[in-house]
């Protein structure tokens, strides 16, 4: 009577490993998805600016938007008032 239930249990353990494993398939394939949609989200919203690769590449080392002026890191430091 001890082995059945011993076994009951390991088929439930070998069902429940198999489950787990094909969750881990669908998460996997629902990130890959969601990567997909993020890169090409990315790529529309720069079509949309219309700039040119080194517009963009002169943008992403810099940091700038193009159409609006830089703007210093320290500038927002500087206009928060300080507690003291």
């Amino acid at each position: 009577m001890a082995k059945n239930k011993i076994q009951r249990i390991d088929q439930e353990i070998a069902k429940t490993r198999e489950k787990i494993a094909e969750q881990q398939e669908k998460l996997k394939a629902l990130e890959a998805q969601k990567t997909e949609a993020e890169n090409l989200e990315i790529v529309q919203m720069v079509r949309a600016v219309r700039m040119t690769p080194a517009q963009l590449n002169a943008m992403l080392s810099g940091g700038m938007v193009p159409g609006r002026a830089a703007v210093p890191a320290d500038s927002e430091q500087e206009d928060m008032p300080h507690e003291e």
